[in-house]
């Protein structure tokens, strides 16, 4: 089976999709009582309105183009290196959205834990200090923002 596609319409659509649904969620996600022209959803709607320009530019790219890509799907495709790379990709995204629910249900340290053993684990790290690190850096952080700082962790 034979498929022609071009990258940037498609990219450009999804994260079009994806910053209008953002837009207007903030509203609900960050409730403030300020009525003046700068508060806590300021910075959030800039980043997000940035996203939607630039993906709305990408998609205008892509319209304009008339370059696509053609991939050829056959049995052998599931078994190449290519797509192995990609669902190691996919995998690994999987693991950070259900980082997000986990985060919680468990909490922050215990969710950070499993998800930093869990991503080492994947990508076959072998030494103890690859694991160290990042076990140790999870405590200076929760240290940092939930002790020092008083902000209150997942």
């Amino acid at each position: 089976m034979k498929i022609k596609y071009n990258t940037e319409i498609i990219s450009g659509l999804v994260f079009v999709i994806v910053a209008a649904i953002l837009w207007l969620l903030i509203p609900s996600q960050i409730q403030t009582l300020e009525k003046s022209a700068i508060n806590a959803q300021t910075i959030p709607r800039i980043a997000i309105g940035g996203l939607f320009l630039c993906s709305a530019g990408l998609l205008i790219q892509g319209l304009l183009s008339h370059d696509k890509k053609e991939i050829v799907i056959t049995r052998e495709t599931f078994h190449s290196e290519g797509f192995r790379r990609e669902m190691r990709s996919v995998i690994f995204a999987l693991m950070l959205i259900a980082y997000c629910f986990l985060v919680t249900l468990l909490g922050f340290i215990i969710s950070t834990i499993l998800l930093v053993i869990s991503i080492l684990l994947f990508y076959g790290a072998r030494k103890w200090y690859y694991y160290a690190i990042p076990l140790v850096m999870v405590g200076v952080v929760y240290y940092v923002f939930g002790v020092l700082l008083r902000i209150s962790l997942p």
